[in-house]
């Protein structure tokens, strides 16, 4: 009986974080009025973050996409902080520091949170806008992000959406899962707030910049600062930004165990919010959309090993048999994605045993005290 109580567990929690929470949130969301955004009455200064470590790929197209703004050009500014590139980034730079584009060079390397703590002084602005080298802006992102934070004066922090289109035909399943994070970032907001900014593109109000861990990972601790000075973080999916999706899965591990083992660490020095006395809303949100994600290793194993333990009867039978197959497609995918080949059926089956692999890697690291000082972009 205990093993049944721990099956059924086990998969009620993946239900719930997978489907369930996602349901639950549009249901009560129907209840309420979509929020009336109306047009920016007064464009606030606004200066753009963009740190790049050997970007020469794509800054140049980044810096373009900026000059195309819609914004007025007076009203604001980019600030490129090459984290002493060892390529062509800063040369690519310095030919448009005559186009409202000023390059600084942070040496030695110290990585992305560091880059912008030292840029704090010269943030004279209303707004800052963090964004990322390949992340390509639309024509209207900035216009639109400045329009939903003028909407609610509760407000700190609004975050964008992050389009990913494909390159080749090689797929790692990150399209998907974004897509559906995505929605998910969109009902947080609208329940109540969002509680991790998107990184490659968010506005947030200067007096909210402050400085941070260096080893923090940026778009979610400054979302959950901007929370607990009392403000709201919203999402506008109407404010986007495009960059080329993942082909492989394998890719991502690294880079998703360096940003879960941070988020862990951020959680931590932000623990007060977990507090469902004082912030039952934002506590809610955080263990369903974050704490769950981070821990779904844990209901695997047990799901697997408890079905493993009850092949009594055919169901539990069945369940194990598909979860063998669903996890074997995912490693022969993970394998032959490393060798460049392409299995069909494998893409979503491989970044979910890569996610399963990275959030345990992640809590391991969390629980040695093990953190990532330096940022790598992974292309």
């Amino acid at each position: 009986m205990t093993i049944q109580i721990i099956f059924w567990i086990s998969w009620l929690a993946l239900a719930y974080h997978l489907v369930g929470y996602g349901m639950l949130l549009y249901i009560i969301n129907l209840c309420k009025p979509k929020p009336v955004i109306p047009e920016p009455k007064q464009l606030p200064s606004i200066i753009v973050l963009c740190a790049a470590y050997n970007e020469e790929k794509a800054i140049g197209e980044k810096i373009e996409s900026f000059l195309a703004l819609d914004y007025p050009k007076d009203k604001i500014k980019m600030i490129v902080i090459s984290d002493d590139s060892t390529d062509a980034t800063s040369d690519i730079v310095s030919r448009y520091t005559d186009c409202n584009i000023e390059l600084i060079i942070q040496k030695p390397r110290r990585g992305k949170q560091s880059a912008h703590n030292m840029v704090l002084p010269f943030l004279n602005c209303d707004y800052v806008l963090s964004t990322d080298a390949n992340s390509m802006f639309a024509t209207d992102a900035v216009t639109k992000l400045v329009a939903r934070m003028q909407s609610d004066t509760r407000i700190g922090l609004v975050s964008g959406e992050l389009r990913l289109h494909k390159k080749g035909d090689m797929q790692s399943g990150e399209g998907l899962y974004w897509r559906y994070e995505s929605f998910l970032k969109q009902m947080d907001s609208r329940f109540k707030t969002s509680i991790g900014a998107n990184g490659s593109i968010f506005l947030i109000k200067r007096d909210l910049f402050t400085e941070i861990d260096p080893q923090s990972v940026d778009d979610f601790e400054r979302t959950l600062i901007v929370l607990k000075h009392g403000f709201l973080a919203a999402y506008e999916p109407l404010a986007t930004v495009s960059e080329e999706e993942t082909q492989k899965a394998s890719e991502e591990v690294s880079r998703k165990i360096r940003i879960i083992s941070q988020e862990w660490f951020a959680l931590r020095r932000n623990a007060v919010l977990l507090n469902p006395f004082h912030f039952p809303a934002i506590s809610f949100l955080l263990v369903s959309h974050k704490l769950l994600r981070w821990l779904f290793f844990v209901f695997v194993l047990t799901g697997f090993v408890s079905s493993a333990l009850l092949t009594h009867t055919w169901f539990y039978i069945l369940v194990l048999v598909m979860q063998v197959v669903f996890y074997l497609l995912g490693t022969l995918g993970l394998v032959s994605q490393s060798m460049g080949k392409r299995i069909p059926l494998t893409g979503i089956p491989s970044y979910f045993v890569a996610m399963i692999y990275s959030s345990a890697i992640a809590f391991k690291n969390f629980l040695i005290n093990k953190n990532f000082g330096m940022w790598k972009p992974i292309r």
